[in-house]
């Protein structure tokens, strides 16, 4: 019996669309698998949805923080440590969390948050470098698509492994998937592009490159945009599990909610579909028409909160707007940031991921202090068109 043919052999040990997919999918298991757990913890720890938001808030002003310093750190000690030390804060994350205090869970959401910067920050440096700029829409949409397995089982599987079989045995998932990466990741030896001089040069201050980012206006829409999807994902990973733990009772509601949030995942599976659209009438339109539908349906959902099966129809179909921006509101950006400057413009563009959970869950905890939950959807629904309008400026011709 022969091995795998050189082919193959080669698209999964040399860097590349397939092997930056696997180490996507392996750390998007070890993230999702926490997604649901994380809120519906948090709210059992503290009992009202106002409070789990305002625990949000201060991990994300952490995890913004700590993307900030990635620059420094890369520089400090290489970027393959660091991006090993992401993939071990991932899986500290599902230790701490396991604990079920109040305690581990704060902390074990930061943990959490700074692996993500870390993971986000470096992988995305590496993407930049193996993967040619007109090769992205094809290669990005393909990395969703091999993480979607991972999103659309991992929020389901974590909590109904911690309903069966005891606290810690869903985190455990996380852990396991952490350590798979870590072996997988120092087997590749993936090395930084000698070609991207970046790479040896040493950052700015963050402050700097802040100012820096913001001065160009290509960064500044391809940051804002992603940022707008990444805030509804943050809503829907919290918000709709909580709704269906308040409409179906505790047990029920959880496995509800987080099947729901896996289902809203699995959607990715049409990431590919989204890539086809970008390559034949270009970036703009696709992200428009998202951003649009995605504003509608969340809107209803708001306006239909008292009916249940009308939310989760709004929300689900809502996702896949959601999806098509997931595999082509980051195209923007890798387009537009010079070589010579990635890791420092590429810390400040991830900075969306822990915006998009600091000023949402701080808005959202101001409008639950004195409405119901329907003020989030709409809340969310009107910031999409907002993005929408924005996303207007976009070159027809990226």
């Amino acid at each position: 019996m022969q091995d795998l043919p050189p082919p193959w052999i080669r698209a999964v040990t040399t860097p590349g669309a397939m092997v930056f997919g696997i180490m996507f999918a392996l750390e998007s298991l070890a993230r999702a698998t926490l997604w649901t757990i994380v809120p519906l913890q948090a709210y059992q720890l503290l009992a009202d949805v106002r409070d789990v938001s305002l625990l949000n808030t201060c991990v994300s002003l952490f995890g913004m923080v700590s993307g900030l310093t990635m620059p420094l750190l890369i520089r400090a000690i290489r970027r393959r440590w660091v991006y090993s030390l992401g993939v071990a804060m991932a899986g500290l994350a599902g230790l701490l969390l396991a604990t079920g205090t109040l305690t581990g869970q704060a902390l074990g959401m930061m943990a959490r948050s700074f692996g993500g910067a870390a993971t986000n920050v470096t992988l995305m440096l590496y993407v930049m470098d193996y993967i040619r700029k007109k090769d992205l829409v094809r290669s990005e949409p393909l990395r969703m698509r091999f993480s979607a397995a991972a999103w659309a089982s991992g929020p389901f599987l974590g909590v109904l492994l911690n309903q069966q079989f005891g606290r810690g045995t869903g985190e455990a998932v996380t852990i396991i998937s952490a350590l798979l990466l870590l072996v997988y990741f120092w087997y590749l030896r993936i090395q930084d592009n000698p070609a991207v001089a970046a790479a040896t040069q040493p950052p700015p201050n963050p402050f700097k490159s802040i100012a820096r980012f913001v001065a160009q206006p290509r960064l500044r829409l391809a940051w804002f945009i992603p940022f707008g999807r990444s805030c509804w994902w943050s809503m829907f990973g919290v918000y709709p599990p909580i709704y269906m733990v308040e409409h179906f009772g505790d047990k029920p509601g959880e496995l509800l909610g987080a099947l729901l949030v896996s289902a809203g995942n699995g959607l990715l599976f049409g990431a590919p579909v989204a890539g086809g659209l970008a390559a034949r009438f270009g970036l703009r339109l696709p992200i428009i028409g998202a951003l649009i539908a995605l504003g509608i349906l969340t809107i209803l959902a708001g306006l239909l909160y008292d009916w249940p099966l009308a939310v989760i129809a709004c929300v689900l179909a809502a996702a896949a707007g959601a999806v098509t921006l997931d595999a082509l509101g980051g195209i923007p950006f890798m387009r537009s940031v010079h070589p010579y400057e990635r890791p420092q413009m590429t810390a400040v563009y991830r900075s969306y991921i822990d915006l998009s959970d600091l000023l949402p869950s701080a808005v959202f905890s101001l409008l639950l202090s004195h409405f119901d939950m329907r003020a989030v959807f709409i809340a969310m629904g009107l910031f999409a068109f907002l993005v929408a309008a924005v996303a207007r400026h976009l070159p027809r011709g990226m």
